[in-house]
């Protein structure tokens, strides 16, 4: 019997250090988990980020529209010029051609 019962302890040997070592995975595993959670943003928080880029992206859009209002307006502006430094250079044309 002491015989039979020193076959089972002796089967048991190392059992502890073996569930040490799991207990520790365990313990890495809920540090993993926590380390996410703590990244990890409330569903309230993403709605807020998307909806500041959404604000961002309908300012850049209005800057966008903006400049090219501005380009148009340079663009017509510099057409106006060359017309009146046109008319400016036939007439003083005209004027040289009659002296």
């Amino acid at each position: 019997m002491d015989k039979l019962a020193n076959m089972v302890a002796g089967g048991f040997e190392g059992v502890d250090k073996k569930f040490e070592d799991v207990d520790k995975k365990f313990e890495d595993v809920d540090k993993k988990l926590e380390d996410i959670d703590k990244k990890m943003v409330t569903k309230d928080e993403f709605r807020s980020l998307e909806k500041k880029v959404d604000k961002l992206d309908y300012q850049m859009d209005e800057v966008y529209d903006i400049l090219k209002r501005f380009e148009e307006n340079d663009i017509l502006n510099l057409q106006k010029r060359v017309q009146i430094l046109e008319k400016a250079v036939r007439a003083l044309a005209v004027n040289q051609t009659s002296k």
